[in-house]
């Protein structure tokens, strides 16, 4: 789907959105890709769909990215069930264990009138919160069939709609929900394609889109409404927290950053004009490195190029790597992810190599440092990003391929690849409260959590409970003293930077 502002105007959102799903993407690259390393991708599961037309696959298609939960088995959303029609629907929830057993977890399917009120279309991957659930939006579906914000038991029971996009009247509080990110105070974000205001600039759409914070306890806030002005922009694509706390995501062609405490937005950079016609157009969100800058995709329509860029917090050192590709047709480039190596991962699909790769890029240069191929069999026509398990493996999904049986035919998998990096090493980045006696319960906060072995206060053992990948709950052991928390997981052992106070009561 093209995140071109100008050309949301001229279809639905929710449409474009459909021709994204359906769409077989395709990038020629200028420069000599690295030959395909030695390892290869392997099929976790395959997606079977029968092979006659206007049929339903039951258990979807076309799936997005994975989430690992706490349980450390795999999680994720198809987009879609129906097949052979020119308004597909439906989509579900399942689970995929590292050994490749899929579970089914939920089918979002039509009321006896037709109507989606559980949800269509699910948006993008899932996300596990602080109180042991999977939460997760569709682009369509809802009350008034904008979209929703839903939550299911990693079991699959107590699916719920937490809450129903555009609210009668005024869609004041957004339509067609992109994406989801846990933050820092456990809360959820994310963000709306259309909706919030009924701005001139966004008429068509309801509005230019939102910002929205989802508490459990309290329910959805909307924090920000674009006005498609060349001040804000809109149609924003996904937000990341940076290690500041401040939001940064992009919308159209800008980055900006938003500031939580005192909901303010500033455009960070605006993507140069090319050739006076079209700007070039952001079209990933955000991913913050350990080095600390922000870096993402852009998409320039009047070329049909596509590169990377990196931009600092602050604003400062906007950079644009050289163009590694042609785009073909309608193509969304994914969130990069940092792996333990320290390069950008993410997977393209390219006409020399139909099927697609996987692929590592610097963050110095952009170049591609490694790639995987797809080869139709374990998988084809990559679209969403790839995520480093806490074993060091890679695992991600493609939109077709794959090897099934029975008569069927293969409609995405579910893949693994190890492509030789380490387990990644947890990140202390704080906790709360900063003190307490024995027995108190603490949250730690920060990254790669996932399959934590140990927890200690100043060196002594404590109980824990491992939330998600960015929380960790802990009680002070008996015995501790005033001291640094550390964490360990399989890529070893983190300590805090900061101490923590045991009280004496």
């Amino acid at each position: 789907m093209q995140n071109s502002f100008a050309l949301k105007q001229a279809q639905p959102a929710a449409s474009g959105l459909r021709n994204r799903a359906l769409a077989f993407a395709a990038l020629l690259f200028i420069a000599t890709l690295p030959a395909a390393q030695a390892q290869t991708i392997t099929q976790l599961f395959s997606f079977p769909c029968p092979v006659q037309q206007f049929s339903t696959c039951p258990q979807g298609y076309a799936p997005n990215a994975l989430l690992q939960a706490s349980d450390g088995n795999f999680y994720g959303a198809a987009q879609l069930t129906t097949i052979g029609t020119s308004e597909p629907h439906g989509g579900t929830l399942f689970k995929v264990t590292p050994a490749g057993k899929f579970t089914l977890l939920f089918t979002f399917a039509a009321d006896a009138p037709g109507h989606y009120l559980n949800g269509d279309n699910p948006a993008t991957g899932l996300v596990e919160a602080n109180d042991g659930f999977l939460y997760g939006t569709t682009f369509e579906g809802g009350t008034t069939n904008n979209g929703v914000l839903f939550r299911i038991g990693k079991g699959g029971k107590s699916f719920s709609v937490v809450h129903s996009f555009c609210a009668p009247g005024d869609c004041s509080d957004g339509s067609s929900p992109q994406s989801l990110i846990l933050g820092h105070d456990g809360n959820l974000y994310g963000v709306t394609l259309a909706g919030g205001s009924n701005d001139v600039a966004c008429e068509a759409l309801s509005g230019c889109g939102t910002i929205f914070q989802f508490s459990p306890a309290a329910g959805l806030t909307t924090l920000f409404r674009f006005d498609g002005s060349s001040a804000q922009g809109g149609s924003p694509v996904g937000l990341t927290q940076g290690d500041d706390g401040n939001f940064y995501g992009t919308a159209g062609g800008e980055v900006f950053r938003f500031t939580p405490s005192g909901l303010s937005f500033k455009v960070l950079a605006r993507f140069p004009q090319v050739d006076g016609v079209l700007p070039t157009n952001a079209d990933s969100g955000l991913t913050q490195s350990t080095n600390g800058k922000l870096y993402g995709g852009v998409l320039t329509y009047s070329l049909n190029q596509a590169q990377f860029y990196e931009i600092n917090p602050s604003g400062t050192g906007f950079h644009e790597f050289p163009a590694i590709g042609k785009l073909a047709v309608d193509f969304r480039i994914s969130n990069l992810i940092e792996g333990s190596d320290g390069n950008l991962w993410t997977a393209f699909t390219q006409p020399h190599f139909a099927n697609g790769r996987v692929l590592a890029i610097s963050p110095d240069s952009g170049a591609v440092v490694k790639s995987f191929l797809f080869r139709g069999a374990n998988g084809s026509l990559p679209m969403a990003s790839v995520v480093q398990a806490a074993d060091g493996k890679l695992y991600g999904t493609t939109e077709g391929g794959g090897v099934v049986g029975g008569g069927e035919q293969p409609s995405g998998t579910v893949w693994t690849l190890d492509a030789g990096l380490a387990a990644p090493a947890s990140l202390v980045a704080g906790f709360n409260p900063a003190s307490g006696v024995n027995g108190a319960r603490v949250l730690i906060r920060g990254n790669h959590f996932i399959g934590t072995t140990a927890v200690t206060f100043n060196g002594v053992s404590a109980t824990f409970r491992v939330l998600n990948k960015n929380f960790i709950s802990a009680t002070v052991p008996s015995g501790a003293t005033s001291g640094t928390i550390a964490v360990t997981n399989a890529g070893g052992t983190t300590v805090s930077a900061e101490s923590f106070t045991v009280l004496i009561p």
